[in-house]
């Protein structure tokens, strides 16, 4: 037969080849496991090892600190808003593909119970509704989510946002950071054109003041070369003496 899990930290072994029957006790809390094995030849049977191992379970759990767990935790998979409600797309026995909301929980054996409610019999909204009243209760049984849903909905009571106005919210939220990020971004092109410009416009500054100074250098050896040529022209006047003497004559 093997192993058959009994409830919450107690499995059952039944291994003809090793000859082991009895009841395997398990608890772990925060990282340390205890394990322990009741025989049905030590115990004297099969419903006295069951007891024995029950009880010091029960023993050890009230000693023990209470576990971690993560009920109730939204982790990234989840993409209704609701811990434990999920869109279930199946194919019925005819081929046809049908779509509803599926509430899941665990049991206090340590198993899983679940019950879906499908979008043609309820409608969309209804169907969401009911699987999330069905995850609070953590009941399998329909007509009693059912009643409740009914009593709670002439009573006006506030309900769990459809998956549609979630994902509004998240896609709002998303947007503006977009747009926060995006304003950084052109502030800081803005300011680095406007540093490249002011740099842009001190680099040809520099250049004309260059090009004075050359300017000025020129000017300076034009005139020294002019200097001595005005000089030689004062010498040439006695050579016109010379001419007008001559008419004299």
């Amino acid at each position: 037969m093997g192993t058959k899990l009994v409830e919450r930290g107690i499995t059952r072994y039944d291994i003809e080849e090793q000859g082991t029957y009895g009841f395997m006790m398990r608890i772990s809390r925060n990282g340390n496991h205890i394990n322990e094995f009741f025989s049905d030849k030590n115990s004297g049977g099969k419903r006295k090892a069951l007891e024995a191992a029950r009880k010091r379970y029960k023993k050890l759990k009230a000693k023990l600190p209470p576990p971690k767990t993560t009920k109730g935790i939204k982790t990234a998979r989840n993409r209704t808003g609701v811990v434990g409600v999920h869109l279930a797309v199946c194919e019925s026995v005819y081929g046809e593909m049908y779509s509803s909301y599926c509430a899941s929980w665990k049991t206090g054996t340590g198993g899983r119970s679940k019950l879906s409610f499908s979008f043609k019999k309820y409608g969309k909204r209804k169907a969401w509704e009911l699987a999330c009243l069905a995850r609070e209760l953590e009941s399998s049984d329909r007509s009693r989510v059912e009643k409740l849903y009914e009593k709670r909905k002439k009573k006006k009571v506030k309900t769990a946002p459809s998956p549609k106005a979630i994902k509004t919210k998240v896609e709002k939220k998303s947007k503006k950071k977009a747009k926060k990020k995006t304003a950084k971004k052109t502030k800081k092109k803005v300011t680095k054109k406007k540093v490249t410009k002011k740099k842009a416009k001190k680099k040809p500054a520099k250049k004309k003041v260059k090009k004075k100074t050359k300017k000025k250098t020129k000017k300076s050896a034009k005139k020294a070369k002019a200097s001595p040529k005005k000089k030689v022209a004062k010498k040439k006047k006695p050579a016109k003496k010379k001419a007008k003497k001559r008419t004299r004559r």
